[in-house]
């Protein structure tokens, strides 16, 4: 029997509400979900995440994976890209009038 280990991490997740739907984003996978509460959204994005582990632990590609997202390995230990900062940036969009 193989024995499977895990490793323990937590992710940056941002929460959106774009009009009446709610969003969920993690930049360490690139993930996006939506719900039409925060609940649902929250939900919707555990299984997209889920979905997402499950997937390359088949290809057995997750070394890659993490090195493409920005994922840094030090000595044995995994650590996703943090947010250093999040700002409004002024911008100007034409007038759509």
């Amino acid at each position: 029997m193989i024995k499977r280990t895990t490793v323990k991490s937590s992710i940056p997740v941002v929460y959106l509400k774009e009009g009446d739907i709610f969003v969920c984003y993690s930049p360490a996978f690139d993930l996006v979900a939506h719900g039409d509460s925060f609940e649902d959204a929250e939900k919707s994005f555990a299984a997209s995440l889920q979905l997402f582990i499950e997937e390359v632990t088949r290809k057995g590609t997750w070394e890659q994976v993490m090195k493409e997202y920005g994922w840094t390995k030090v000595k044995k230990e995994w650590t996703p890209p943090q947010i250093i900062a999040q700002r409004n940036r002024p911008i100007e969009i034409p007038s759509l009038n």
